[in-house]
């Protein structure tokens, strides 16, 4: 299995439209540019989670995983140091029929729906969201 990782720049001045362009130049450059359009929008929508509900500092990173030929990775994750959440009560919330007439809460919806899976850890300086795109973990089919 071949693993390539890398924090990606963020600060207060980084704004998210440069955090999307250093994934896609890194993509670029792992050979892994069909994740660019779903990665762009998962980094955007747990970036700006972390930004408007999290506590700085907040950190970007991603991780590629080619574990079998066309059994390819690509994991995201948005840390800040906020407290941690819990993924079961966000998800019963989109069960629930008020869901759709709020104006907010659908970045997690979204990420739902591109990533083949996602979720939060609690870590000793906040919490980690994450989420995974491509091939799940296993040998191929």
């Amino acid at each position: 299995m071949k693993r390539d990782s890398r924090r990606l720049r963020h600060d207060r001045a980084a704004t998210a439209e440069a955090v999307r362009d250093d994934l896609r130049d890194l993509l670029a450059r792992w050979r892994a540019a069909e994740f660019a359009d779903d990665a762009t929008v998962v980094v955007s929508e747990l970036l700006s989670n972390a930004l408007r509900h999290g506590r700085p500092p907040v950190r970007v990173a991603c991780a590629l995983r080619r574990r079998y030929p066309g059994r390819t990775a690509l994991r995201i994750e948005v840390a800040d140091a906020g407290p941690s959440f819990d993924t079961t009560l966000v998800r019963a919330r989109w069960r629930h029929p008020s869901f759709t007439l709020e104006e907010s809460g659908r970045g997690l919806f979204l990420v739902d729906a591109l990533a083949s899976r996602w979720g939060d850890e609690p870590t000793r300086h906040g919490h980690t969201v994450w989420a995974v795109l491509g091939a799940p973990d296993g040998p191929p089919p």
